[in-house]
């Protein structure tokens, strides 16, 4: 076999191992983000509200008096995890933008249970108080549902998959996602 024949064939084997590579991308992970203190949040909202061991310290006072001052509370977020390996996407402000095709993980480091709900305008979540304090007094409609592919819990310390960009869940162009818990927890996605 000749050395130019070798080389065709070894091209021809090491191309394939490279597209397959590049359309693999892991997914994209959003972060949900709280502090709520497990002490203090079971004393004031009951068991099973915030779970111990997320090493949370924000007192439920200091959060009380920072949605009634703010109406959020900066530490309940959501926030993509820049990670170079995850794939194709850029961060604009409050925008993620991810290419068609990239799949999206939910990751809830905090102590609270959280959800990731398409909404199509921002508004409310599903607790009455937690609403009011945020200045969000119209629930938006996609949270009074049952949880579904749009409107997904995550549980504390949870990692759960996400909705793949370019889907009938996360289509191509803008959409709206907010927490259903703390409504304030908002990010817009663009597909490409």
């Amino acid at each position: 076999m000749t050395p130019l024949r070798i080389a065709v064939l070894l091209l021809a084997c090491f191309v394939p191992l490279c597209v397959s590579g590049f359309a693999q991308a892991p997914p994209f992970t959003i972060g949900m983000r709280d502090a709520c203190d497990p002490g203090t949040f079971t004393a004031a909202a009951g068991p099973g509200v915030c779970k111990p061991g997320q090493h949370g310290t924000t007192k439920f006072k200091f959060f009380i008096a920072e949605l009634q001052s703010d109406h959020i509370a900066g530490a309940w977020r959501f926030n993509p995890l820049l990670n170079a390996s995850a794939g194709t996407f850029q961060l604009t402000g409050a925008t993620v933008s991810l290419d068609s095709g990239q799949t999206t993980t939910l990751q809830n480091t905090g102590g609270e249970t959280h959800t990731f709900t398409k909404v199509a305008t921002f508004g409310a979540g599903f607790i009455p108080p937690l609403n009011q304090l945020s200045g969000n007094p119209v629930p938006a409609p996609e949270c009074l549902q049952p949880a579904n592919a749009t409107n997904i819990f995550v549980e504390a310390g949870a990692t759960e998959a996400g909705p793949t960009a370019g889907s009938d869940q996360l289509p191509v162009g803008t959409t709206n996602w907010e927490c259903c818990v703390h409504p304030w927890m908002r990010m817009t996605i663009e597909v490409h």
